[in-house]
């Protein structure tokens, strides 16, 4: 099991439950209650009487994992669920290029109007057709347009295509520390065989860490 260092006990409740979750996930095991009782007043510098409330804390946000085995609960974390966030970081980024594509189209049929706008009525003003108030009201009314365009792309600076590679670069990040952390699980799964010497109960514990990402026979899916 992974070992505790001691944090500040002045930290706020969101930094300790933040570092219980890191070491879970760096600690790649599973745990008793009562062992925990033990190991994460260190870990998250807490009481032994916050262990439980803590625990209840990170399995509401879905930060760790329970299950009932035998007569007991066993708690853990692994980094393999990075995949089901590398899936939502996608479906995420294919729907901001949507959206900003559309935009961008939107933004140029708009700002090709204008220009057509403004051509015609330098035209018009060549050819003396028009007088200077209309000339000037019809300048007003352009530049307004302008700047509300202006302000409407800068709600989407953010989502530039230079953005989207960049969130682009993150999700392939998490796809290789996805791979990585696979490896690892394949490996602690060799390990415990080793150790036990049964296939099956080697291929019970996996599936209750693992859930749907572990199939009996065929270990871990593709990430």
């Amino acid at each position: 099991m992974l070992t505790t260092s001691k944090a500040p006990r002045n930290q706020p409740p969101e930094v300790k439950r933040a570092k219980i979750v890191e070491w879970f996930r760096d600690s790649m095991d599973v745990y008793t209650f009562k062992e925990l009782e033990k190991l994460l007043p260190s870990v998250g510098s807490i009481s032994g009487m916050q262990v439980k409330d803590y625990l209840q804390a990170l399995q509401d946000d879905n930060q760790i994992l329970v299950e009932k085995i035998g007569s007991g609960n066993w708690y853990w974390s692994f980094k393999s669920e990075a995949k089901k966030t590398k899936e939502n970081v996608i479906h995420n980024l294919k729907s901001e290029e949507s959206k900003l594509m559309e935009l961008l189209a939107d933004t140029e049929q708009q700002i090709e109007k204008e220009m057509a706008k403004r051509e015609e009525e330098d035209e018009k003003l060549e050819g003396g057709s028009m007088d200077r108030e209309v000339l000037l009201e019809a300048q007003e009314t352009l530049l307004k347009e302008i700047e509300f365009l202006d302000r409407e792309l800068s709600v989407y600076s953010e989502k530039n295509p230079a953005e989207v590679l960049r969130k682009a670069g993150e999700v392939q990040k998490l796809k290789d520390s996805a791979i990585k952390w696979t490896d690892n699980i394949e490996c602690l799964e060799a390990f415990a065989l080793t150790l036990t010497s049964d296939r099956t109960q080697v291929a019970s514990m996996m599936q209750a860490a693992c859930g749907d990402e572990y199939v009996v026979g065929e270990g871990l899916k593709e990430p």
